[in-house]
């Protein structure tokens, strides 16, 4: 039997762990001789934070918990392993417990005793920290877990997300506690709810879909467990909100399994394995197609090269569709026409407007999943997968209330990706819109500042007068500017001042692909919540948005989304004036968004 120490090579996987992976590797120091981490995509200093502590970093997008960590084993070259989450750390304790064991006499790989030594595999305590309080209760301690292993004897496996080692072998225990930090703050712990959630739900082999009651019988159960029967009361306050959020864990996990089902079976029903044609519905406004296209560009993120995501529409927003580089086809939609037959019917149609009269064309369509918002009798009706929200006074934008639509269906066959949650409120959501620069239409001049005083009604605005003074004041400081707009809308700026020879007037003249150009090649761009707004500030445009401060037409939802945006809000509504704005503010924040001299006539 040797008694040379062995080699101890620790396996860690990571994603974006930069605040626990340095407390991890320092613990390591003096016993590691090998410490190998697969990456699953960081995008923060987790890798930077592993090279400095000497640590082997290999690439693998994320296979699942248990492959994964399989993955991270199989690259170690130790005699035996210790594995190790990245948010867990050695406590001083289970350091010396290891040190000890380190240079012990045991088995060497292809020795012989007789009798043989048995033990192969061992375990430890794992002590978890719950937002700043050691949990010592309600099932989370001991949680005994087998960690350290030799190499050539033991496997992961279980049921992701709950992986276990199994080794082929007895096994002992180690004194001292694996730490393991948790949950910094509640938006750690719902974010790793989902994450397991995700993985729980797809990995599930459950055939039917769960009933209300059943549901929130296992959650009530479950908090019941945790609380009273386990003694997580004894944790005070964290020991409560454990309980209650395990319990809501409980219920998230059986309610993605029940859309899961669900829309397995409305799949196969219609003689379809997996998603692989999504139609988006936007058949309303311009400006509301435009802040929709996150839907198309964060499904295309998620490595779905294999869909065909269409766009539906009205005919005068298809050039919305058409520019977008996540669409692959548009389909043109009017209010009493059939679908077309000649259109495939797709395995997933999202109404990002709840369009009664598409959507019941859809139904009898037979396409087999349909999401949607539920909050409307006839979405409840013909919808099978939706999500319960409102939008009106949420202070949420309307890209994340249509990518939220997503929510309900992004586990089904062929969108399934564990893990990739949908974007947060805070998120920038222009990163999901690429839409091709248009050329300029003849005749446009390069850099100038457009105007587009209608709304349709769709939005409060500024009156004709104030469009009037803002002009002769952007023309004073060497702008030259366009106006635009529908040849409707024409007949009610007689009053703007055309005469002056900087302002050229460009409404009713084009179609919006050529509006579309000539955004993209302006300076600027000065509207109420419209249609060219959105499309002027996707396309990259400077833009400054005019809007009222109340609901539901402001901009906690309505916000222009782009890389270079502006928005004046009215203290209130001028009777006869419309928004309570002046042309100084507005200037104001013109000369705050531009750089000098950019757009002008005198470039």
């Amino acid at each position: 039997m040797s008694r040379t120490e062995v080699k101890l090579s620790v396996a860690i996987i990571a994603l974006n762990e930069e605040r626990n992976i340095g407390r991890c590797l320092e613990s390591l120091a003096g016993l590691a001789d090998e410490v190998v981490v697969v990456d699953s995509g960081s995008t923060d200093r987790t890798v930077e934070i592993c090279s400095s502590h000497g640590a082997r970093v290999v690439h693998q997008d994320f296979l699942g918990h248990i492959e994964q960590k399989n993955l991270a084993w199989s690259l170690t070259t130790g005699d035996y392993v210790l594995s190790l989450d990245a948010d867990e750390a050695l406590s001083p304790e289970l350091q010396n417990s290891l040190l000890a064991w380190k240079s012990a006499p045991r088995l060497r790989s292809g020795e012989r005793t007789s009798p043989p030594v048995p033990v192969i595999a061992w375990s430890m305590n794992r002590l978890t920290n719950y937002r700043g309080h050691w949990v010592r209760h309600g099932g989370w301690y001991p949680d005994r877990k087998v960690r350290l292993a030799r190499r050539d004897a033991a496997v992961w496996t279980g049921e992701n997300p709950h992986d276990r080692l199994e080794p082929a072998g007895e096994v002992a225990r180690l004194a001292g506690d694996l730490l393991h930090h948790s949950y910094n703050d509640l938006s750690d712990h719902l974010r790793q709810i989902r994450f397991f959630t995700d993985i729980a739900a797809t990995a599930s082999s459950r055939r039917r879909p769960s009933l209300f009651f059943e549901v929130w019988a296992r959650q009530g159960f479950q908090f019941l467990k945790n609380v009273v029967l386990r003694g997580g009361f004894r944790d005070g306050r964290a020991g409560w909100q454990i309980g209650w959020w395990s319990a809501f864990a409980t219920g998230e996990k059986y309610r993605k399994i029940s859309r899961i089902v669900r829309g397995r079976r409305l799949l196969a029903a219609a003689g379809r394995a997996e998603v692989r044609r999504v139609w988006i519905c936007r058949t309303d406004g311009i400006g509301d197609g435009v802040v929709t296209l996150p839907i198309a560009g964060w499904l295309r993120a998620q490595a779905h090269e294999a869909l065909e995501i269409c766009w539906v529409c009205r005919p005068y927003a298809a050039a919305v569709g058409e520019r977008c580089a996540d669409v692959d086809r548009v389909i043109l939609w009017q209010p009493g026409e059939e679908l077309s037959a000649e259109e495939s019917v797709p395995d997933l149609a999202v109404l990002a407007f709840p369009d009664r009269e598409l959507l019941e064309r859809l139904k009898a369509a037979g396409v087999p999943v349909l999401a949607g918002s539920l909050r409307r009798f006839h979405t409840w009706r013909n919808l099978t997968h939706g999500i319960w929200q409102s939008r009106k006074r949420s202070g949420r934008h309307e890209a994340w209330h249509g990518l939220q639509l997503l929510e309900s269906v992004r586990m089904l066959p062929g969108l399934a990706k564990a893990g990739k949650a949908l974007p947060r409120p805070t998120d920038d959501f222009s990163k999901w819109i690429h839409l091709d620069r248009p050329v300029a239409p003849e005749g446009w001049p390069e850099g100038c500042a457009v105007i587009h005083p209608g709304s349709h009604g769709s939005a409060n605005n500024i009156s004709v007068a104030k469009y009037g003074e803002l002009i002769e004041a952007l023309c004073d400081k060497s702008w030259r500017v366009c106006v635009t707009g529908t040849a409707k809308e024409r007949e009610s700026l007689d009053s703007l001042p055309w005469a002056n020879e900087h302002v050229e007037d460009w409404t009713g003249r084009l179609t919006v692909d050529e509006l579309m150009g000539g955004l993209a090649h302006a300076s600027l761009c000065v509207a109420a919540s419209t249609g060219p707004l959105h499309l002027a500030s996707a396309l990259g445009t400077p833009v400054v948005g005019l809007f009222g401060g109340e609901a539901p037409v402001w901009p906690e939802r309505w916000r222009p989304l782009g890389p270079r945006v502006q928005v004046v809000v009215a203290e209130g509504v001028e009777e006869g004036s419309g928004l309570a704005l002046t042309t100084a503010e507005i200037i104001e924040a013109i000369e705050e968004l531009t750089a000098t001299g950019a757009g002008r006539k005198d470039r």
